[in-house]
């Protein structure tokens, strides 16, 4: 089933007088369950094209659609949902808030969503985080940060993650078990991923991959 589509997507950033395009006409298909990755030369779209495929960036000419509804269509209250409920986000920068605990940094998007707090040591057991609940961020290296931050992505049990570099920040043995919990979770929760990385090598976890030079697919 084709859970995002996009139509000749295309977006530019104005600065005073000067336009730059950097998405210039993308047509991609990604299908319910698939790994993704997007790879690409730095510059060439990689992170604008996942903040447009999430509605974290508007278009500026084409459409994105997501089971066959064109969010551009969306009203602000019906994006904020679709945020909440159906998408989960893990970048490069863990942006865990630091005077919270483990487990509070994953509940939050809980009660942003108004939801029961019932899940929360369960998934933090999927990230190997359980243990670590009542630490705080300073207390965790990079690589238990970035589980904290997946676990915190999958807590509203989310359709599709949308990954930024997660590894980016990480060495190669901490980047190697981030894209073996994503894969896990991809594999055994039927969790859509589409991943921005510039490690060619973590290609071999996708189905699927989306080569960008110049804004454009190749």
């Amino acid at each position: 089933m084709e859970i995002i589509k996009t139509v000749d997507l295309k977006k530019s950033f104005t600065n005073q007088t000067v336009k730059t395009e950097v998405l210039k006409g993308i047509n991609i298909s990604i299908n319910k369950g698939d790994f993704t990755g997007i790879v690409g030369p730095s510059g060439s779209g990689k992170t604008t094209l996942l903040y447009c495929l999430s509605s974290l960036e508007t278009i500026t000419a084409g459409n994105v659609f997501f089971m066959g509804k064109d969010i551009s269509k969306y009203s602000e209250i019906e994006l904020a949902n679709l945020r909440k409920y159906s998408l989960g986000f893990v970048f490069q920068f863990y942006n865990l808030i630091p005077n919270l605990t483990v487990y509070e940094n994953v509940l939050l998007p809980k009660i942003i969503a108004n939801k029961k707090e019932d899940n929360i040591e369960s998934i933090l057991e999927t990230v190997g985080m359980l243990n670590y609940k009542d630490y705080y961020p300073n207390q965790l290296s990079g690589g238990m940060q970035q589980r904290v931050a997946i676990a915190r992505a999958l807590v509203n049990e989310p359709t599709i993650i949308f990954a930024d570099e997660p590894t980016g920040n990480l060495d190669q043995k901490n980047g190697l078990e981030i894209m073996k919990i994503l894969k896990k979770l991809n594999k055994e929760k039927d969790i859509t991923v589409i991943l921005v990385t510039h490690n060619e090598d973590y290609l071999e976890f996708c189905n699927k991959k989306i080569h960008l030079i110049d804004g454009r697919t190749s």
